[in-house]
């Protein structure tokens, strides 16, 4: 057991024997005690800081004086030294709870193996500093809890015993029940043990070839009392109580992100948490302590959130390390999801550490990526933000997929390599996909303004706020094209493609806004609708072009190919014929319309529509460029 960490959270013991429980007991005091003097000793120092509450830790170590609830807050410092209430009381504690915690050790076999307890305590006692007038030296506690290089202390002592405790209560064990090492169960107690080893079970499978999760369960002041070493990290503690139906948690870690991370697992199941608190380990490293809870209707729920509770202690397993591995792949944010992730779907993150992390992912950008990422670059910043986590997200999956049902690790790194590469080359022709999407706007805006050339004000009105609804989609598209290049600058071509085809779009919703304005009458609207006639004709050959444009990057079929090529020369020969059509509107309108505002209305929607024509045939020139030089020759 991690007896450092467990010392300073002043938990209760697991034990069986009362001489151990009442050693053990007496540890959970002395360490609230320690924690006490010290924060009331820095509090007083630095008054202008919140002082912490430790009632919490009281209540677990059984000290039923609430009065020691203010002690932190109203120390203060007496010239070079510190009142502290209570405190001559407090030594007195420390005293008499270091010689029950001494007293199974010195009882047991193991006291002649040359440990010297019996020794130190005496010395340590005889030098325990005075409290007069609740009047503390605050080198003399630091000297009395230190517990880094240097002179024997008290506290020092108290690992070294709990250690001995810890070790003498192992072999104390009853049974093991569902992998737990268990005794002093009640009746009760045994189901809530299987409950909370059904998680731990179902899941460790993951932590793979990495140590951890060993867990030991007893009954003790009146509560169950469960605990699992987690991994290997000395401040990396869980300790379960559970007591009518509520379950308890402390918690403590050296990753203040491992430990939001735990209490997001942990949220479905409605656990509450009070506000976290920090302590040193030896050598000043900080640890972040946070205790929460739940409360159960019944038995079976009780069960219930047991379980879960131990379903999840895997997922925390090196998972600060997973979570640097990723840093050149991914954002922050997204880390913490794809992390998230892999705990929720029980795919877990050791198989990917297992093999290699980050090198397996880079072994693959090497082999796949080519001239597509250069030095500095992050995947999230060539693929996508989306897509990175997607390819990780299979990445895990492989990986632990692989790693159960025992698949050589090169055939997994293959897998990995095809997958990226697949990512890599779809990239050509997601933009086309996109360019196709883009054409389909195209086509309903063109189709809005065809249908609503003869229509009354309030359906022409309705039309353009559709109109202007599909323009700002088709906007997004070119933003996201615009990223997509940036990312991947060889396909810059599909950014002017994009942008020429969305000077039609705009071109077009300014059409549709113009027909809203004023009923449009005359013969000259003939000429009009001839105009959007033959623009609704454009775009759906647009939509064509773009689409067998993807269809030849895949086949090259020569049918397609054909269709395409015809698509790319109608548009020009309509693009043509609108230029034509735009000039006899225009002398119609000028012959026949009723008065000025209108002849300005039809001159206006016809620029419109003419210049959206000629957009079009501009893009159509720049996708045929590109399909012929970089698909049909390539």
């Amino acid at each position: 057991m991690k007896t450092q960490i467990l010392a300073a959270l002043g938990e209760s013991g697991l034990q069986q024997a009362s001489a151990l429980n009442a050693g053990l007991a007496a540890n959970d005091r002395i360490k609230y005690d320690f924690s006490l003097l010290q924060m009331a000793i820095e509090h007083a120092r630095h008054p202008e800081q919140p002082p912490p509450s430790l009632k919490r830790e009281r209540l677990a170590a059984g000290i039923d004086d609430a009065r020691l609830d203010d002690a932190v807050a109203s120390a203060q410092v007496v010239d070079k030294k510190v009142r502290v209430p209570g405190a001559a009381g407090i030594l007195d504690r420390v005293e008499d709870d270091m010689r029950l915690m001494a007293a199974p050790a010195l009882a047991a076999p193991l006291a002649s193996d040359g440990s010297g307890f019996g020794d130190r305590l005496a010395a340590l006692l005889a030098a325990r500093p005075a409290a007069k007038d609740d009047l503390v030296d605050p080198e003399a506690i630091s000297a009395m809890t230190h517990v880094g290089k240097g002179p024997d202390s008290l506290h020092r002592l108290v690992m070294d015993l709990h250690k001995r405790l810890n070790s003498m209560q192992a072999a104390m064990a009853q049974e093991t029940l569902d992998g737990a090492a268990v005794y002093g169960l009640g009746a009760a107690d045994r189901p809530l043990v299987s409950a909370f080893m059904s998680g731990v079970n179902r899941t460790s499978q993951l932590k793979f070839n990495h140590p951890g999760l060993a867990t030991t369960a007893t009954r003790t002041a009146g509560r169950l009392v469960i605990q699992n070493d987690i991994g290997e990290t000395d401040a990396h503690v869980i300790v379960v109580h559970v007591q009518d139906r509520l379950v308890s948690i402390t918690y403590t870690d050296v990753h203040p992100e491992r430990l939001a991370f735990f209490q997001s697992m942990l949220r479905p199941r409605g656990f509450t948490w009070e506000a976290g608190r920090t302590g040193t380990l030896t050598a000043g490293s900080p640890f972040y302590l946070a205790t929460g809870q739940v409360q159960a209707a019944d038995d079976e729920a009780c069960g219930a959130n047991l379980e879960f509770l131990g379903s999840r202690l895997v997922f925390l397993i090196d998972w600060n390390r997973a979570r640097k591995q990723l840093r050149g792949f991914q954002r922050g944010a997204d880390r913490i999801a794809l992390l998230s992730w892999a705990a929720e779907t029980e795919t877990g993150h050791r198989g990917f550490l297992e093999l290699g992390g980050a090198v397996l992912v880079n072994r693959a950008i090497e082999a796949t990526a080519g001239s597509a990422m250069r030095f500095g670059d992050r995947l999230c910043d060539v693929l996508g933000d989306a897509e990175t986590t997607a390819f990780l997200q299979f990445v895990f999956r492989a990986a632990t997929d692989g790693m159960l049902s025992s698949q050589s690790h090169a055939l997994i790194q293959d897998r990995v390599r095809v997958a990226l590469a697949a990512q890599f080359s779809n990239e050509e022709q997601q933009l086309l996909n996109r360019a196709a999407e883009h054409a389909g706007l195209v086509f309903e805006l063109a189709t809005l303004v065809r249908d609503g050339v003869r229509e009354d004000g309030a359906q022409c009105a309705k039309r353009a706020r559709r109109a202007r609804g599909f323009e700002h989609d088709a906007d997004q598209i070119v933003v996201d094209t615009r990223d997509a290049v940036r990312r991947r600058p060889e396909y810059a071509v599909f950014l002017p493609l994009l942008e020429a085809a969305d000077e039609a779009a705009d071109a077009l919703e300014d059409a549709a806004f113009l027909l809203a304005l004023e009923p449009l009458q005359g013969k000259a609207l003939d000429a009009l609708q001839q105009l959007a006639d033959l623009l609704g004709a454009a775009s759906q050959e647009w939509v064509k072009a773009v689409g067998h444009a993807g269809q030849i990057g895949r086949a090259k079929g020569i049918a397609e190919s054909e269709d395409f090529l015809a698509a790319i020369a109608n548009i020009g020969k309509l693009e043509h014929e609108a230029d034509n059509a735009e000039r006899e509107l225009a002398a119609n309108a000028i012959q026949h319309a009723g008065d000025f505002r209108q002849m300005h209305l039809f001159a206006a929607v016809g620029d419109k529509l003419e210049g959206a024509a000629d957009a079009l045939k501009k893009a159509s020139l720049i996708l045929r460029e590109q399909v012929l030089e970089h698909v049909v020759d390539g």
